[in-house]
């Protein structure tokens, strides 16, 4: 196997490799909406899901509907 040396050839300094700029997502996200990211429990993320398709519903609808009375009740 070929080892891999990132050196400038021109002035012989040791280069590290340029990392792609990264892209925003535009477009996913409705109009007057905000993406959540969370990190919740495998158990309950499986429990979501299969309650969401029992409702045929989307998690996301499942979340947002618990949210909102929870919001109420405080």
């Amino acid at each position: 196997m070929e080892q891999i040396d990132f050196v400038d050839q021109q002035q012989n300094l040791p280069t590290t490799p340029q990392r792609a700029p990264r892209m925003r997502r535009t477009g996913s996200v409705r109009a007057g909406h905000r993406r959540l990211t969370a990190d919740i429990p495998a158990d309950l993320h499986k429990r979501l899901k299969m309650q969401a398709l029992r409702e045929d519903r989307s998690v996301t609808d499942l979340i947002v509907h618990a949210a909102e009375y929870y919001l109420r009740k405080v």
